[in-house]
């Protein structure tokens, strides 16, 4: 079973780089190491962006109200765990260990580089920049919150790093290779997030939670400026606007 699920996660990202791109351009092309620390600290304040607020405000509402009122019962998890998925389950469990999307990240940094593919290298370069953020962001959490998991195992509950990881990648396979693909890494991360909460290693408002974080980390760092340019001559005004 692991082997046919390490294959279909390789092929699908195997399947990217021949994937038509959307016209989309990264604005920092220096995809070299020593410049990746300085895009990482460029990128934080990049998390306050106006993308970010409603999928913050909804996430957050959502996770509130079910940790509230549903995860005491936590009949979610009893209703998943007896539906006949569980080897969806367990492609959920696989996906979100992160090894799987740190090697397509550094792997198509490396074969990017190899090939003089330029973009192959920035999504690479993207990709392992949400994986290293998202990581640092859910171990501080884990110990902060200190929530107990379902099955009583220990008190690393909040957040999912399992869903945090599969749902940071997410939109910058979109941004990168269009929703087409996009949208299948979604479904991996829903799936992710479904199977934490059936196999009782988290509540469902842990892994809300964590996939809104995983968006808007995601969000932060394909975000690029909105560009206005006003060009003014004799008799005529000329207002462009790109959008990226």
């Amino acid at each position: 079973m692991l082997k046919n699920q390490f294959f279909f996660v390789f092929f699908l990202f195997a399947g990217i780089s021949s994937v038509h791109a959307q016209d989309w351009q990264s604005p920092d092309n220096n995809t070299s190491l020593e410049h990746f620390p300085v895009k990482f600290v460029d990128d934080l304040p990049h998390l306050f962006i106006a993308e970010n607020i409603a999928p913050f405000a909804v996430g957050t509402a959502s996770a509130a109200f079910d940790w509230v009122v549903l995860d005491e019962q936590n009949s979610l998890a009893a209703s998943l765990d007896n539906w006949s998925y569980h080897s969806l389950w367990d492609l959920g469990d696989f996906y979100g260990e992160g090894w799987i999307e740190g090697l397509g990240a550094v792997g198509s940094w490396s074969i990017g580089a190899f090939t003089d593919n330029l973009r192959l290298q920035e999504f690479g370069r993207d990709a392992s920049e949400s994986l290293i953020e998202s990581t640092i962001l859910v171990t501080g959490l884990k110990y902060a919150v200190g929530r107990e998991r379902p099955d009583g195992s220990n008190n690393q509950s909040f957040p999912s790093g399992h869903t945090i990881t599969a749902f940071c990648f997410a939109p910058i396979v979109q941004k990168y290779w269009g929703w087409g693909t996009g949208v299948t890494a979604y479904a991996l991360g829903t799936v992710t997030a479904l199977a934490r909460v059936a196999g009782y290693h988290h509540y469902l408002s842990d892994t809300i939670a964590s996939a809104t974080l995983g968006i808007i980390i995601g969000n932060s760092i394909v975000y690029a400026p909105k560009d206005v340019t006003v060009g003014v001559g004799p008799g005529q005004m000329e207002l462009k606007l790109a959008f990226n």
